[in-house]
């Protein structure tokens, strides 16, 4: 979805996906050690690349950000996705950090708690649902030092075990003290 939210705190700005961002996104999920959780799709071309973005661009039910690291790096170093908005329920996830420099710095944790509050505060959902392989430990810490809760699991399409997980803004809020602080902004504005 073509939008304009962005959110900023300390270090770390989303912004929306553009253009110039996708072909880094292609060569990270080309990447078989950073994407062996994620849906294996096979090598993807520059042309499956621009498809996929132009699809993305007609697609009412994502939002994708671009994250920059800008105190240190200054520079796009991953992304993360708010996606399948339905009503007031989305998932959240997608989300690669895959510059390496940027690894250890605590930005997935941030982008996954700036993300859902621009979900809760602008897009006007009241819950995030997702899904996160046991063995994952990076995205699995993640998710439960954020504070999803876990509703389930089953069987994971890549072998394994993948937990259920949700949370809502209120538990949003009670584990994460620096929502507040997260300056939400429409680019344009």
């Amino acid at each position: 979805m073509k939008h304009n939210y962005s959110a900023e705190y300390k270090n770390v700005t989303l912004r929306p996906l553009c253009h110039e961002d996708i072909e880094k996104l292609r060569l990270w999920r080309n990447d078989k050690d950073a994407s062996k959780f994620l849906r294996q799709i096979g090598t993807i071309t520059p042309e499956m690349q621009e498809k996929w973005f132009q699809s993305y661009l007609d697609d009412s039910d994502s939002v994708i950000f671009a994250i920059e690291e800008t105190e240190r790096l200054n520079r796009m170093i991953g992304s993360v996705s708010v996606y399948n908005i339905s009503g007031e329920q989305a998932e959240i996830g997608r989300i690669q950090i895959g510059d390496t420099e940027a690894h250890g710095l605590g930005i997935g944790r941030k982008s996954l708690v700036m993300a859902m509050w621009v979900g809760f505060k602008e897009i006007g959902l009241k819950k995030f649902v997702g899904e996160v392989h046991r063995d994952n430990i990076t995205a699995y810490t993640n998710d439960m030092k954020v504070g999803f809760i876990i509703t389930g699991n089953h069987e994971a399409a890549v072998g394994g075990i993948e937990d259920e997980i949700e949370i809502t803004e209120e538990r949003l809020t009670e584990v994460n003290d620096f929502v507040n602080d997260i300056v939400l902004r429409r680019t344009g504005q």
